[in-house]
């Protein structure tokens, strides 16, 4: 999935779909955040957030104030209209990296053969490495055949606490970084959308 066209961001472009669906997720909070404290959570220049912004502006996803940027409603309805979230899961047993960050992407199990594609994608991304996790036949499985309710019962139980059903894939990534463990697993989740 694109959001953004490249032709956008200029020659040297140092932001990416990822980087845009995190800046509208950060924003989904509903309080007005600056351009430095969304350049430092999303770890990227000031110069990028402010080419963001204007983008997001001209799109109408955004308003921008004194107060700081706020999410518009049609950025809302953009960011829900994009079948997957972030979620929550440290689980270091299963990825490499002090921090880890999940995104959860719905119906795109069938596009998932062994996890290897969407971790090299990761590692390109900056991650030190990333996991793939679906739900396949009622089972949670980490490709190419791990049955995780059998291997793991209690983080089955946790991954489906956090809205996986049937045909949806969890991409959990680890980085030194919270931002790029974020930045990472959203672009790996893009690129199955």
């Amino acid at each position: 999935m694109m959001l953004i066209d490249s032709s956008e961001c200029g020659p040297a472009c140092r932001f990416g779909d990822a980087h845009i669906y995190y800046m509208l997720a950060k924003l989904d909070k509903n309080r007005p955040i600056s351009r430095s404290k969304l350049s430092e959570d999303i770890d990227v220049g000031e110069g990028s957030i402010r080419k963001m912004t204007l983008i997001m502006k001209e799109w109408g996803t955004i308003t921008v104030g004194q107060t700081g940027i706020v999410i518009s409603e049609k950025g809302c309805k953009l960011l829900q209209s994009i079948p997957m979230r972030i979620v929550d899961v440290n689980r270091s047993e299963y990825v490499i990296g002090a921090y880890q960050q999940g995104v959860l992407v719905r119906g795109v199990a069938q596009k998932i053969t062994n996890g290897a594609h969407q971790r090299d994608r990761g590692i390109i991304m900056g991650a030190n490495g990333a996991s793939v996790f679906m739900i396949s036949n009622s089972t949670l499985i980490m490709p190419k055949n791990w049955n995780m309710d059998v291997r793991d019962p209690k983080f089955a139980a946790e991954l489906r606490s956090k809205g996986m059903e049937e045909g949806d894939v969890m991409i959990i990534c680890g980085a030194s970084d919270p931002s790029v463990a974020a930045i990472s697993a959203i672009a790996i989740s893009l690129d199955l959308l």
